[in-house]
């Protein structure tokens, strides 16, 4: 996939200093405008409900300079903003608002939605007046969902009232009322005094003779590379269901389609529009043209491949869908009725917004590539949310190597790429990361494999595809490194890891194998769950109890491990197989290790530039005899989870004989 970096055709020092009033900036577009901001040279003045919470939340994002950021402590739904008089005279003194405050959810009660968006956009526009004719505002900015009827931005395509058509487009804001009464059948409280929102701004900036551009982000998903992507509602509901088995029709079928953009896109369009110095206004849809975006046959598909669940076949009209949710159904499918009326037949004029994405130098970005990583980053928030939602220690951050997911530690010389094993991820790794980086100063790389953390799953059904395609996912992340390396894998990571040494047939790495299963295991319990079909192991292990595996763990382990760690990693294993993309991984890995044809030990020349690491009190499975004798090995006095359980000595071990290979 094509990675993009956005530019806008001023250069930074092109840029006049203004000073911009922005509504929302901790939500999920407005943390990444603020983000992109910085990079301006602009003055910010953010209105907050908490400066404490919103700087958190900001420094959370990545965000550490707030030298030219001013908080103002306020309220959307309270009159004057909430604002105290000497903030309200700091707001005054903007150039250019961007208004893109308001609580993302569907199912939020009418007056609450009536306060924060109608009330809220009175207030803003109240201010804007004041600035404009003080002496001129340069521009009002205001984001609001792309379903809204008005301004030339929407035609609609086979549609019916009860179909989600608005019987044409609203260009007239005198009709305003007649266009909000047409809107679709599934409408909520949320959406309506949105774009009630909407259509006072427009009718103000009107009459006032300000600026104003109206941005129309369609459903917004995280940013490139990664697709992290924290607002779980919207896309995040369709996830949800699929994941839990609870999406049995699709939504509208292949004449429907859910329009999407990554927030990056969204936030780089209202960056661009603020430094406009004569600005136009316009309505700007933010999304790909419906021919070029999947349609829900399509992305619920695509849904199905990467969560590993089968796909529903048949479809059903939304008028039906929203009907039977009304009437008990957003019990057991857990998306309320409201979720749906993201889902359109509707096409969107986007030529205004290509010409302003082509006066950024750019195409609208094509969103579908990522949506893979978008729903595996969902479906870990929403199946372990508590760890998912942890900040990542100092030093750390998410980002993507080849086509997986990967914890990326900056720092100096050879990388060290580390794979986990079974029942594991990249976040089970940051201990040994965090230790051996202290240790070595090197970059760290924690990778999730495919299926499991936030890596998509490969979408094999066979096992053999499946082993076959991890060793060629980390294949395509070690290539993206152009100098030398250390690959280190646990456990099954550790066979993998192996098969990758062969594969790149490359000179310049050493490998070393932590608790490799080069053997069947010896566990019974194993053996049998290892013969079941696939389906049926994968939902075995979603329905594994943190009990049943802690006695798994001991019954491999003859040495005592402390009982608080192994139950917490029990929990947090347990928690993560109701996934059945990360069960499926796991089933696919299982199954493998009980082929009498898996992968075998290193040959002469691997040897020679490999380490063996083996926990002597692992009874799960056995070391193997007939080594080359050119291996080194060292012993620990552990079990198999040793990496999990010690990170700091098996750092050690690693950094000493990073010291011996350079010696």
């Amino acid at each position: 996939m094509e990675y993009h970096t956005y530019t806008t055709e001023m250069s930074k020092n092109d840029h006049e200093a203004i000073t911009i009033l922005l509504t929302g900036s901790t939500g999920f577009i407005g943390k990444e405008a603020v983000k992109q901001l910085m990079d301006e040279n602009s003055d910010l003045i953010l209105l907050v409900r908490s400066k404490l919470k919103a700087q958190s939340t900001l420094q959370a994002y990545g965000i550490t300079d707030f030298s030219r950021i001013t908080f103002v402590q306020g309220d959307l739904s309270v009159s004057g903003l909430g604002l105290s008089t000497e903030d309200y005279k700091l707001a005054l003194g903007a150039d250019v608002i961007i208004h893109a405050g308001g609580t993302m959810d569907v199912t939020l009660e009418r007056t609450l939605a009536e306060g924060i968006f109608m009330n809220g956009a009175k207030e803003i526009a109240a201010l804007a007046e004041q600035i404009h004719r003080a002496r001129g505002l340069r521009h009002l900015i205001h984001v609001v969902g792309f379903m809204s009827p008005y301004g030339k931005n929407a035609t609609e395509v086979e549609g019916s009232i009860g179909e989600g058509s608005t019987g044409g487009t609203a260009h007239n804001p005198g009709d305003l009322r007649t266009a909000s009464l047409k809107m679709l059948h599934t409408e909520s409280a949320y959406e309506h005094m949105k774009f009630e929102a909407d259509a006072y701004i427009r009718k103000h900036a009107e009459r006032c003779a300000y600026p104003l551009s109206v941005v129309n982000p369609s459903t917004v998903v995280g940013a490139y590379p990664t697709g992290e992507t924290e607002q779980t509602g919207g896309i995040g509901m369709l996830v949800q269901a699929m994941s839990k088995g609870r999406m049995p029709i699709i939504p509208g079928g292949a004449s429907h389609w859910l329009p999407l953009i990554s927030n990056d896109v969204v936030a780089q369009t209202i960056v661009y529009l603020s430094r406009e110095v004569e600005p136009s206004g316009g309505t700007y849809p933010v999304l790909l043209p419906k021919e070029d975006s999947p349609n829900m046959k399509e992305l619920i598909q695509l849904m199905a491949t990467t969560l590993d669940v089968p796909s529903p076949r048949w479809s059903a009209p939304l008028p039906i869908i929203h009907a039977a949710m009304k009437a008990g159904g957003e019990r057991i499918s857990g998306i309320p009725p409201e979720s749906i009326s993201f889902i359109t037949k509707r096409r969107f004029d986007v030529e205004q917004t290509k010409q302003l994405f082509l006066r950024m130098g750019q195409s609208i970005p094509n969103v579908v590539p990522l949506l893979p990583h978008v729903i595996a980053d969902l479906d870990y928030r929403l199946t372990s949310p508590v760890v998912a939602g942890k900040a990542l220690p100092k030093g750390w951050k998410r980002t993507r190597k080849g086509d997986l997911a990967v914890l990326v530690h900056e720092g100096q010389g050879e990388p060290w790429v580390i794979v986990h094993g079974l029942m594991s991820s990249a976040d089970e790794m940051l201990p040994l990361g965090q230790a051996l980086q202290r240790l070595t100063g090197n970059p760290i790389w924690l990778v999730d494999l495919a299926g499991f953390g936030r890596s998509p799953a490969l979408g094999a059904q066979q096992d053999e595809v499946g082993f076959n395609g991890q060793v060629k996912a980390i294949v395509g992340v070690v290539n993206e490194i152009t100098g030398s390396f250390k690959l280190v894998g646990h456990s099954i990571g550790a066979t993998i890891v192996g098969a990758v040494l062969r594969e790149c047939k490359r000179s310049d790495v050493q490998l070393a194998v932590l608790q490799p299963v080069w053997t069947a295991s010896e566990d019974q319990v194993q053996r049998l769950a290892s013969k079941l079909p696939r389906r049926m192991l994968q939902k075995q292990l979603s329905r594994m109890s943190s009990r049943r595996l802690v006695k798994q763990f001991k019954r491999a382990d003859s040495t005592i491990i402390d009982e608080k760690a192994i139950l917490a990693y029990a929990d947090r294993v347990s928690t993560s197989l109701r996934s059945p993309r990360i069960a499926g991984a796991n089933a696919d890995l299982l199954r493998w290790i009980q082929r009498p044809d898996r992968a075998a030990v290193p040959t002469f020349d691997e040897a020679a530039r490999t380490l063996l690491v083996w926990g002597r009190t692992d009874i799960g499975y056995m070391r193997p005899q007939g080594l080359p004798t050119s291996l080194k090995c060292a012993e620990l006095p552990y079990g198999h989870q040793f990496p999990m359980f010690h990170p700091q000595e098996t750092a050690m071990l690693l950094a000493d004989w990073q010291v011996e290979q350079n010696l």
